[in-house]
């Protein structure tokens, strides 16, 4: 298996349009989910890839496929983007304008990515790749350099912070 994802690594080295096609839209997936809007994530995606195209060339194989180090980049640049937004002063609030007869589903899927975009930058990753990529718990932990049962904890703990927010918020499990 890992002489597979060597010879997968050493090929998205050499040859950046395979890398980009084949790994762009899961990024800019990942970015939209960390930051809220999909212009956003394409342009922190954009920024990622201008970094993949730099130094994948430069990347030592290390026992993890070249997809881990974009998610941490990605990340990485989520954040960054994530504090300069936070510094920003917003010069009117559009939601205090929305219209008030907001379906409950609605408030509830806002609810839900408010706690999900609340939640600690490994949970989300984690979230991500498991449940929006669906990515087995065996490449979950390769592509973040854990064990699996790491990732299946820094699951479990997601789930409850979710659940957490989700409660705070009036949101409760259905049964």
């Amino acid at each position: 298996m890992h002489g597979a994802e060597e010879r997968t690594f050493k090929r998205f080295q050499r040859d950046f349009d395979a890398l980009f096609r084949e790994h762009y839209p899961e990024i800019v997936r990942y970015l939209a989910a960390r930051l809220g809007s999909r212009e956003d994530a394409a342009d922190v995606a954009a920024d990622v890839f201008m970094e993949a195209y730099k130094r994948a060339p430069l990347l030592r194989w290390r026992g993890k496929p070249v997809l881990a180090w974009l998610y941490r980049v990605a990340s990485n640049m989520a954040a960054d983007q994530l504090t300069r937004a936070a510094r920003e002063v917003p010069v009117s609030d559009v939601r205090a304008t929305a219209v008030l007869d907001q379906t409950q589903s609605l408030a509830e899927r806002d609810a839900v990515t408010r706690a999900l975009r609340a939640l600690a930058p490994d949970y989300q990753l984690v979230v991500h790749l498991r449940l929006v990529e669906g990515y087995p718990f065996d490449d979950v932990a390769r592509m973040m350099g854990r064990t699996v049962g790491a990732c299946q904890m820094l699951m479990l703990r997601a789930g409850r912070a979710l659940r957490e927010a989700l409660e705070r918020e009036g949101i409760h499990a259905r049964t």
